[in-house]
């Protein structure tokens, strides 16, 4: 899943499977409608080939490449296992952390209390300065 993830992280990448989407297409084509060097739509092609999100199919000296429909299945089905990991996609609500039973938790593990006092500080004013 990081290795798709990864590879969906570029915007060109995801032009580049909105593309095939539509239909197949080969290399010059994608080159043309994504206006990068070949050298660079190359570099593209193969991360996504890597990730398993698209597929090759070469007739003569032509690549056709297409959307990889079991692969990107596959990544749906992780994502979606992923998302239902977390404790906020459930029903309850999340279990309270032992550090409000026990303050003293960050000592006890051998971290310095203030260290972990201004960690949540900046958290915070990190959080109101985005809003």
């Amino acid at each position: 899943m990081l290795e798709s993830l990864k590879a969906l992280g570029d915007l060109h990448r995801q032009n580049i499977l909105r593309l095939l989407a539509d239909r197949e297409m080969g290399a010059c084509e994608i080159i043309q409608a994504i206006g990068l060097s070949q050298p660079a739509i190359a570099h593209h092609l193969k991360i996504l080939k890597q990730a398993g999100l698209i597929s090759g199919e070469k007739e003569g000296k032509i690549v056709f490449y297409n959307l990889n429909k079991d692969g990107l299945k596959e990544l749906l089905k992780q994502i979606d296992g992923f998302l239902n990991d977390l404790s906020c996609f459930s029903c309850s609500l999340p279990k309270p952390s032992p550090l409000r039973q026990n303050p003293n938790l960050c000592a006890e593990m051998g971290f310095d209390p203030d260290v972990c006092a201004k960690m949540t500080e900046e958290e915070t004013c990190s959080k109101r300065k985005r809003r």
